[in-house]
C-alpha cells in the first residue's frame, strides 16, 4: 500500500474514473459523495468512504481530507460547491487541490481561490480531438496546457535517413524529443543520441509549444 493519501470529492462519472485508476495503483483513498451508493460501490478499495455533503468543512474534516496530499474535487456541475469545496480543502492545510470545471469562467475563479491545478475534460477533449483533426489522426497531440503539448506521430518521410542534429527539430520547429518507439504500441525508448538516424516506420514522441503545431500539421499534411 502506498504512503500517499489522496481525496476525491463527488463520484460521478470523472470521479469514479479518477478513483479507479488509483486504486489500480494502490492508493490509499479516502471518497466523499453523497450518494451512498457511489460509496457502497468503491467500498473495497477505500480507506475510507463518507456519505455527506462536500461543502461541510466539518465533515472534510472528519473523514481525514486534512491528512490527503492531494485532493480531487471532482463534481463540475455546481460552481458554488466546488468552490466551497477547493476552500475548505485549502483551509484544512491540504498540499495540492485539483479541481474539475464545465467552463473557463469556472476555471479562472477556482484558480483564484486557491485550486493548484483545475482541469476541464470537456474543454481538453475538445481541443485534443480538433487537433486530431487538423493533422489528419497522423499525429496524437496531448495538450499539458495552453502553452504545451506533448505529440506523438509516425516520423515524416522527409525526416527518415536524417539525424536529430541535422534536422535541428528544436530549432525549426520547437521539438523536444522524448523518446522513440519502433513501432506504434512498443515501449519507448529514450536511450538516443543526437546523431542516430530516424527510421521511416518508427515513432517520435516529444513536447512542442503549442504555436509550432500548425506548423507541425503542414509536414503532416
Amino acid at each position: 500500500m502506498s504512503d500517499r493519501t489522496i481525496g476525491i470529492l463527488g463520484l460521478g462519472i470523472f470521479g469514479s474514473s479518477v478513483l479507479t485508476a488509483l486504486a489500480k495503483q494502490d492508493m490509499n483513498i479516502i471518497a466523499i459523495d453523497d450518494h451512498a451508493e457511489r460509496i457502497n460501490q468503491f467500498e473495497p478499495v477505500l480507506a475510507r468512504g463518507v456519505v455527506g455533503d462536500i461543502t461541510n468543512e466539518e465533515l472534510l474534516r472528519t473523514a481525514g481530507i486534512d491528512t490527503c496530499d492531494t485532493v480531487v474535487v471532482a463534481t463540475g456541475e455546481n460552481l458554488e460547491s466546488s468552490v466551497l469545496a477547493v476552500m475548505h480543502c485549502k483551509s484544512l492545510g491540504v498540499p495540492r487541490v485539483i479541481a474539475k470545471v464545465k467552463s473557463q469562467t469556472a476555471k479562472k475563479v477556482l484558480e483564484k481561490i486557491g485550486a493548484d491545478s483545475v482541469i476541464s475534460p470537456e474543454y481538453e477533449m475538445g481541443q485534443s480531438l480538433a487537433q486530431t483533426i487538423l493533422f489528419h489522426n497522423n499525429v496524437d497531440v496531448f495538450q499539458l496546457d495552453k502553452n504545451v503539448s506533448i505529440v506523438e506521430m509516425k516520423i515524416p518521410s522527409v525526416w527518415a535517413g536524417q539525424s536529430l542534429s541535422q534536422l535541428d527539430l528544436r530549432g525549426k520547429y520547437n521539438l523536444n524529443v522524448l523518446g522513440f518507439r519502433e513501432q506504434e504500441n512498443s515501449p519507448l525508448d529514450v536511450q538516443f543520441g543526437p546523431n542516430d538516424l530516424l527510421r521511416s516506420d518508427a515513432y517520435i514522441m516529444a513536447v512542442i509549444n503549442n504555436q509550432y503545431l500548425d506548423d507541425l500539421a503542414e509536414l503532416n499534411s
